[in-house]
């Protein structure tokens, strides 16, 4: 959990902007330093790096763990209830509350889909598929990310009560599914908070539409 956490906590978006465009994003764009305003600063290509590594930081310990295959590392109690997704909960945590800068980072959307790759990849990839499909419909970040994470967090709701109702489905849990339910709302319901700002200028009509920066303009 520790290691989750300061793993979590270490700014990709920033230490790319400082080591290759010498450009600190926090003064920049939203001011935090998540992989959306990696790329509204620092452009695409530096953006998407941001990402990856801020989704590694979910999936990382889980990874960790399961390599080195030591079940008592991840299955507690009697009940061998599977407490993988708390690792990457951990990282968000971490991502979103960062020590090593005053507990100011980013937004929760990437690590979390990188918690949710570790755990449920197909998930993953479904949630990443809907999030770009509402960006480019809509080009909002917020909106997408925000209907993203409802419908990971509808997954887990359906994961829960459809499988209880099919007892055969194999290897179920009810047990470990419940937690991973509790885990992603609490997921969400960060994500929701750190977005009330966009929420308040959306209904203002003044939130600005997603832009990422040229490279003419990069600087």
């Amino acid at each position: 959990m520790v290691l989750s956490y300061f793993l979590g906590s270490i700014p990709s978006g920033l230490i790319i902007g400082k080591v290759f465009k010498n450009v600190d994003i926090r003064q920049f764009g939203s001011k935090n330093t998540g992989a959306t305003n990696a790329v509204r600063v620092l452009g695409f290509r530096y953006g998407v790096f941001a990402f990856i590594f801020d989704s590694l930081k979910g999936a990382l310990v889980i990874m960790i763990v399961y390599f080195i295959n030591d079940p008592s590392l991840y299955l507690v109690s009697q009940y061998d209830i599977n407490i993988s997704s708390l690792y990457g909960a951990i990282a968000v945590l971490g991502h979103v509350f960062p020590i090593y800068i005053n507990f100011k980072g980013g937004k929760a959307v990437a690590t979390s889909a990188g918690m949710i790759f570790a755990i449920e990849p197909w998930l993953a990839v479904s949630v990443i598929i809907i999030f770009f499909i509402f960006f480019f419909a809509t080009r909002y970040v917020s909106i997408s990310s925000t209907i993203a994470a409802m419908s990971a967090l509808l997954y887990f709701i359906f994961r829960v009560f459809f499988e209880f109702l099919v007892s055969h489905v194999e290897n179920f849990n009810l047990a470990t599914r419940i937690m991973d339910l509790v885990v992603v709302t609490l997921l969400a319901i960060l994500i929701l908070i750190r977005h009330k700002a966009n929420y308040r200028r959306l209904r203002e009509g003044t939130e600005n539409k997603f832009v990422p920066k040229s490279k003419e303009k990069v600087v």
